[in-house]
């Protein structure tokens, strides 16, 4: 089950300019983009972000019951920054937990995150948790796209 939140409330803004001053680097899934997915420690980590990994987590719990799926914990979080031109190759998460993906930059040409049975639209603020077993990829790009991901297992 995929579920959407609207998360447009926050200083994306501010999200982003703290984002923008962590190292980057290339990652296989991205054809044109960096990421800190094997670089440096979870992105939620970050003292600067501290409020929004608890806003995150409180998102997962509230999707946790109305899934009736026990208590989970966050295992990593990374950030990419794509660029027009990249895709995100089509790929899973693994077999357990869930995953997430909230927006903080996304034009309104964006191409959709595509799941096997749906497509979503992005846009700023939006927050994507849905089974990390779900495979899911992009077309490609046409406008720069920041997004904040991470995984999460069973406590």
């Amino acid at each position: 089950m995929i579920e959407e939140y609207n998360l447009s409330f926050l200083d994306l803004d501010k999200i982003k300019q703290i984002l923008l001053k962590i190292k980057l680097e290339d990652h296989g899934l991205l054809t044109k983009g960096k990421s800190t997915f094997n670089y440096g420690m979870p992105i939620l980590m970050y003292p600067e972000l501290k409020g929004i990994y608890l806003i995150l987590k409180q998102y997962v719990r509230l999707y946790c019951s109305r899934h009736d799926i026990p208590k989970l914990k966050f295992i990593n979080s990374w950030f990419n920054v794509s660029e027009p031109g990249n895709k995100l190759k089509a790929h899973d998460h693994g077999e357990t937990g869930l995953s997430g993906a909230f927006y903080v930059s996304v034009g309104k040409d964006s191409v959709p995150l595509s799941f096997p049975d749906s497509k979503i639209k992005p846009y700023p603020g939006l927050l994507i948790i849905f089974p990390s077993n779900m495979t899911h990829y992009t077309e490609e790009e046409k406008e720069q796209r920041i997004v904040i991901s991470f995984n999460t297992d069973y406590a």
